[in-house]
């Protein structure tokens, strides 16, 4: 089940759909290769807390052999790390905009782990957020969670992060702190992070069943009669067109096609535009160099003559992974929508 399909229920009550936000902001409105905080998008699974720096805090339990309980100013002082990053929903739309890139500031999770000393045989954590509410009619009310591999949330780039761009996170996207994953989709990188629990591989996160959290964020493949689920993790290679729009009517003249790329913890190796619905394709220039975890603006120079064009991207990263074309006739879920999406306008 996606986020789209849960919308009918939220509107029947089972959270406010005033409070609960799902804003995106045209890509072509991006100055630089970094996304404004302003401008960052943001998806809301139930209504946002109310929460204080004076009353924040993260306490770190489970499977460990010290429970922390971290406040705000603990966690500033700890050493920090700065990482720019890539951040998308995992049901952004092809060509869409859930999705955006800061600079985001915070405390390695692998720093407070080595305080709170995991369980040898520790394997997960599932994190929670302050936020709560029912996900389907027969479900309890529980608070947002999600289970994430020990493994990644050792990696150096995993961050509870609390700065964004150089300025404290505003309150939508996570204020005081909320977990961040480069390279892995959004849902995962908790908002208003209040609760990490360390769990063995044997043992169960209880919050994150009982809400029903397990029956969103997966892969449905159907194929020779059987049906397979696996969890969403990395971001899959893709790109956008963030000008022209879709639909434009252009004079004749000399114009600049450009867009944004990205692809996981993988930089993007190259972006080509195609001007005929991917009969033909040309090779873009990079605004900025290609980084792990980051995104690269690229842009075509056009010569347009009077016609009309289906415009495309497409883009490939260094790990050999190259954007489909068409989506997979084999799935059958909402998310990893990262296809070529053709755009149409016409010069005259």
């Amino acid at each position: 089940m996606t986020r789209r399909e849960l919308l009918p229920f939220w509107g029947a009550g089972l959270a406010l759909a005033s409070e609960i936000q799902n804003l995106s902001y045209p890509l072509r409105t991006l100055q630089g290769t970094l996304t404004p905080p302003s401008a960052f998008f943001v998806r809301d699974h139930f209504s946002p807390p109310e929460v204080s720096l004076a009353g924040w805090s993260l306490r770190i339990e489970g499977s460990v052999e010290r429970q922390l309980d971290v406040n705000f100013s603990d966690l500033v002082e700890m050493p920090g790390r700065k990482v720019r990053a890539v951040l998308e929903c995992a049901g952004n739309a092809a060509g869409g905009s859930a999705v955006g890139c800061g600079q985001w500031e915070g405390v390695p999770i692998s720093t407070l782990l080595e305080l709170a000393r995991p369980a040898a045989d520790a394997a997960f954590l599932m994190l929670e957020g302050a936020d709560s509410g029912r996900l389907f009619p027969d479900a309890p009310v529980r608070a947002y969670s999600q289970v994430v591999p020990l493994a990644k949330c050792n990696e150096p780039a995993s961050l509870i992060a609390f700065k964004l761009n150089d300025l404290t996170l505003p309150k939508r996207n996570g204020f005081p702190a909320r977990a961040l994953f480069p390279s892995w989709y959004g849902m995962d990188s908790v908002k208003w992070l209040r609760r990490i629990v360390v769990l063995r591989r044997i043992e169960e996160a209880t919050t994150f069943r009982e809400s029903g959290m397990d029956r969103l964020y997966n892969r449905v493949t159907h194929a020779a009669r059987t049906v397979e689920a696996t969890r969403l993790s990395e971001v899959q290679v893709k790109s956008a067109v963030a000008w022209p729009n879709d639909g434009m009517k252009l004079p004749v003249g000399h114009y600049s096609i450009w867009g944004f790329a990205w692809s996981g913890a993988r930089p993007v190796r190259s972006v080509r535009v195609s001007l005929d619905g991917g009969k033909g394709w040309h090779e873009t220039r990079f605004d900025n160099p290609p980084e792990q975890y980051g995104w690269v603006r690229w842009r075509y120079d056009w010569s347009a003559q009077p016609g009309d064009y289906i415009l495309m991207s497409r883009a490939a990263d260094q790990g050999g992974s190259e954007q489909p074309l068409t989506r997979d006739p084999a799935r059958r879920d909402g998310y990893e929508l990262n296809w070529c999406k053709p755009l149409h306008c016409s010069v005259r």
